[in-house]
């Protein structure tokens, strides 16, 4: 087997090394010989603007100023069975058709929030909400047939309620 051992590649019509190769294995990739894009033990750093395609943080969190041109979610239809719990990591933004008097648990971690609309297929029809702290001081009246939006946003431990209003 052959080895080539180096530690800068560079083209062969310019002066500047376009890559390093360290004794540690780390490796970074340059631009006019300033790294650019650098491996390190735990990942890789980037200096510099990042234009991707689509960008996935798995389990991951962002950090540092992020510019972000817009938000596109799906919207989540929400299965209706007797007790739902309300989970953001479904979808920013839920529907839910309520088939009877239903339930619904709180699944929110503190900073997440959401949108919710519900409609009910009977006026009569009616939701039991987790405990929780209304905006105006009491849960919202369904408007049955006519969608009632309404924003859930969790604090700490509390979970907040605002009704938007009818959607009809």
């Amino acid at each position: 087997m052959s080895r080539v051992k180096v530690e800068n590649i560079r083209h062969r019509l310019s002066s500047d090394d376009a890559i390093s190769l360290a004794a540690d294995s780390s490796v970074s990739l340059k631009h006019s010989a300033s790294a650019k894009l650098t491996t390190t033990s735990t990942g890789v750093d980037i200096t510099g603007t990042c234009t991707a395609t689509s960008v996935t943080a798995a389990g991951g969190t962002f950090t540092g100023g992020i510019t972000v041109d817009a938000i596109n979610d799906t919207v989540f239809a929400i299965t209706d069975a007797s007790s739902v719990a309300l989970d953001p990591d479904n979808g920013m933004v839920q529907t839910w058709t309520l088939g009877a008097n239903r339930t619904a648990t709180d699944s929110l971690t503190t900073g997440q929030s959401m949108l919710l609309v519900i409609t009910a297929s009977s006026s009569n029809y009616t939701l039991t909400w987790p405990t929780m702290t209304w905006s105006g001081g009491s849960a919202p009246t369904l408007g049955g047939a006519t969608p009632t939006a309404i924003v859930l946003w969790k604090i700490s431990s509390t979970l907040y309620g605002a009704t938007v209003g009818d959607l009809g």
